[in-house]
C-alpha cells in the first residue's frame, strides 16, 4: 500500500509539474487597417512604450502595411517601443518586420530585444531595414522592438507577423509542490499505520 501511494504521489508531482506549451501564430494583414491590438490574442499582448506617444494602443496598417505598428494611428508620431508580452514564456520565437523609415541611421538603430521573466536580457539584434527573424533564446517572456531615438519617435515600424510556442505560467511554484509533497507524504505513511495496525 505504502509503495503504491507513493507511486501516486510520484506520477502527480510529475503532472502537476508538467506544461504543455501552445502556439501562437498571427499575420497582422488579416486585421483591418486602424485595429488597435491590445490583449484580444490568445497567448500574447501588445503595448507602446517610451516616449511623448506611448499612451494608448498599437494599431495595424502603418503607412498602409500590413503590420502592428509602434503608432496609436497608422501614421506619425510613433512610441520608441512595441512591447509584446507573453501569458507565460515563449520559445522558437519567428516574427517578419519592417522598419520604414529606415535610413543609413536607422540601420544601425532599430533593434528587438528578448527578456525572461526576470527582466534578464536573454537576446538582442538589429533589424536593419526589416525582414524575418528567428530567436534562438527560450523562456522569453518579452520581447521589445525599440527605434532606438530616446523618445524622440523619429520613424514608424511594423511588426508583420509573429510565431512563438507558449508555455502558460500556471506550472506550480517549487513551495506550493513542497507542500503538496509533504501532504501527500503524511497520507502515505498515516496509510501505512493503519495497514499496519489491520494487520495486528
Amino acid at each position: 500500500m505504502f509503495k503504491k501511494t507513493v507511486g501516486m504521489f510520484a506520477l502527480a508531482m510529475l503532472l502537476a509539474s508538467s506544461a504543455v506549451a501552445a502556439p501562437v501564430s498571427i499575420n497582422f494583414g488579416t486585421y483591418a487597417s486602424g485595429t488597435a491590438i491590445t490583449n484580444q490574442i490568445a497567448g500574447v499582448s501588445f503595448s507602446l512604450m517610451g516616449g511623448p506617444h506611448s499612451d494608448g494602443a498599437p494599431v495595424t496598417g502603418g503607412f498602409g502595411g500590413p503590420g502592428l505598428g509602434n503608432s496609436t494611428t497608422t501614421d506619425y508620431p510613433t512610441a520608441a517601443i512595441l512591447n509584446v508580452k507573453f501569458d507565460g514564456v515563449a520559445s522558437n520565437v519567428f516574427f517578419t518586420f519592417d522598419n520604414y523609415g529606415w535610413n543609413s541611421w536607422g540601420a544601425g538603430a532599430t533593434f528587438f530585444s528578448a527578456f525572461n521573466s526576470a527582466g534578464a536580457l536573454l537576446e538582442t539584434g538589429l533589424v536593419g531595414g526589416g525582414g524575418s527573424f528567428a530567436l534562438t533564446s527560450s523562456g522569453i517572456a518579452d520581447l521589445q522592438f525599440n527605434n532606438n531615438t530616446g523618445g524622440a519617435s523619429n520613424w514608424l515600424f511594423t511588426l508583420n507577423s509573429l510565431q512563438a510556442e507558449v508555455t502558460a505560467n500556471d506550472v506550480p511554484e517549487p513551495a506550493s509542490l513542497a507542500l503538496f509533497g509533504l501532504g501527500a507524504l503524511g497520507f502515505a505513511v498515516s496509510r501505512r499505520r493503519i495497514a499496519a495496525r489491520r494487520a495486528a
